[in-house]
């Protein structure tokens, strides 16, 4: 769905009106509830930019003119501070969506101690940076680190990785079977209630690309593995920034 709002976005210019906020808010909602059934827009509010409106879904942003004869996707920079002021909207949508998520559907490992940092990570089994980084698990535990995984096998629905994905989540103990997965051992088949494709849905709905994928408490997001000492330097730069 959110792939599928990207190429929408030359057919908007042609559904926009030439209305005072309040009305051009519901109207955009109207008329793209129309275009896109099912979906409305998560948030429209007037941008930085006179006569530019910013219309958010989840973490997908693009720009309308007041007059509904321009449409645009792309970073809004203030030039005098050089603050991306999209990404700024983007980690916040991704940071309420993240928010929003259950940490019973995760696979979470905690510390045995104090909890410093929580990272929220998309995984996938068979991807060779999330090994690398899920061998330092202990590590990342010692430091305070909670991290809870989100299943986001690349391969797509019903590939080996997908299928090794589910057979975590249903395994007897979800951590073990992670571990074992990590190191390349094969994982029992097995069916049960799942959230792999929510997961994978959640991914895309965030913007990842790749794995494994970080987001932080903020909404930030890390694509790529870190080793341990950088993104603990990360995580305390962040959180100090605050």
């Amino acid at each position: 769905m959110f792939k599928t709002l990207t190429k929408l976005l030359p057919a908007l210019t042609l559904i926009l009106a030439s209305v005072p906020l309040s009305a051009f808010a519901q109207s955009v909602e109207e008329r793209l509830q129309g275009l896109i059934p099912g979906v409305t827009p998560d948030l429209i509010k007037e941008s930085p930019v006179d006569g530019l409106y910013e219309v958010r879904y989840g973490t997908q942003i693009f720009y309308a003119s007041a007059d509904g004869q321009y449409v645009l996707q792309g970073n809004l920079v203030e030039m005098a501070t050089r603050t991306n002021l999209t990404e700024l909207s983007r980690t916040a949508a991704r940071k309420a969506v993240i928010d929003g998520q259950d940490e019973s559907r995760m696979v979470v490992y905690a510390p045995k101690g104090e909890t410093k940092h929580v990272i929220t990570v998309f995984t996938d089994a068979d991807c060779t940076f999330c090994r690398r980084m899920h061998a330092e698990m202990d590590e990342l535990n010692e430091q305070g680190i909670k991290v809870r995984y989100l299943l986001f096998p690349r391969t797509g629905v019903d590939s080996p990785s997908y299928r090794k994905a589910v057979g975590v989540w249903c395994a007897n103990d979800r951590n073990h079977a992670m571990d074992e997965a990590k190191l390349g051992k094969d994982i029992p088949t097995r069916n049960c209630d799942n959230p792999v494709q929510a997961h994978m849905q959640l991914g895309e709905q965030v913007g990842v690309q790749g794995t494994p994928a970080i987001i932080l408490e903020g909404g930030e997001m890390l694509p790529g593995y870190r080793p341990v000492n950088e993104l603990v330097a990360i995580l305390e730069q962040v959180k100090n920034g605050r």
